[in-house]
């Protein structure tokens, strides 16, 4: 009898773990649905733009393009992909003497979707990816080990790309959807913060004329050093030079 309740109580376990993953909706993103096919034309019709980062920008490529595209580019693609990428190195592993044994690449990509259509971006992100190498006494195997981090980490950030593409464009399926997208998205970007491209410019400091003594002082009236402020005090200058 207590084997009968045990086998009895199993079974209700894994039909309710069952049912609980079917409440999730949790659904293949290449099923038979219509976002699964949504997700595989998508992607297809995906051409990637030229990526202006020497190597590794061609890495990226060049495994965006065998995941998303094997058979090559579309004839008449519907989105262009745009990316823009950052890298760094850093040390990671680092003896007292201040010798490296270890280092991290990091490689960051931000990304946009863009109508061929409309010309309006319907999906942006970024991605971070990082792979580690070893630091040698050879820099030949030096070079090597920073080539093999480079191309991991493409690897690595071509493939998330691609996954978020495909998720995006299943739900990009019809041309309202898409609109809809696009004026999310530039909503989204007018709402971020500006960031300016130039250094704000210097304040003006106020000229008295010459004292008798035939100097001029620069700033001379100005209050800010009686306010405890951290500018430094004005400086004579010998107009007679």
């Amino acid at each position: 009898m207590n084997k009968a309740v045990k086998l009895l109580a199993r079974s209700l376990l894994a039909l309710g773990l069952v049912a609980g993953v079917a409440a999730c909706s949790f659904r293949p993103l290449y099923g038979n649905s219509a976002e699964g096919a949504a997700a595989r034309t998508g992607i297809q019709s995906v051409e990637v733009g030229q990526i202006d980062f020497g190597r590794v920008g061609q890495h990226v490529r060049n495994e965006l393009i065998s995941q998303m595209t094997p058979r090559g580019t579309p004839a008449r693609p519907e989105f262009t992909l745009s990316v823009a990428l950052q890298d760094v190195v850093a040390d990671l592993l680092v003896q007292e003497n201040s010798t490296v044994l270890r280092r991290n690449y990091t490689l960051t990509a931000t990304y946009q979707l863009i109508d061929n259509e409309t010309g309006a971006p319907v999906f942006s992100s970024s991605v971070q990816r990082n792979a580690a190498l070893n630091r040698l006494d050879s820099e030949y195997a030096n070079v090597i080990a920073l080539r093999d981090a480079e191309e991991r980490a493409a690897a690595a950030v071509a493939t998330v790309i691609t996954q978020r593409l495909s998720i995006a464009l299943s739900e990009l399926a019809s041309p309202e959807k898409r609109r809809k997208a696009a004026l999310e998205e530039a909503n989204r970007i007018k709402a971020a913060p500006a960031r300016s491209a130039t250094p704000p410019e210097p304040v003006d400091q106020p000229l008295v004329s010459p004292t008798p003594d035939g100097t001029t002082l620069i700033g001379a009236g100005d209050d800010r050093a009686a306010t405890g402020s951290r500018f430094p005090e004005p400086v004579a200058i010998d107009s007679a030079d």
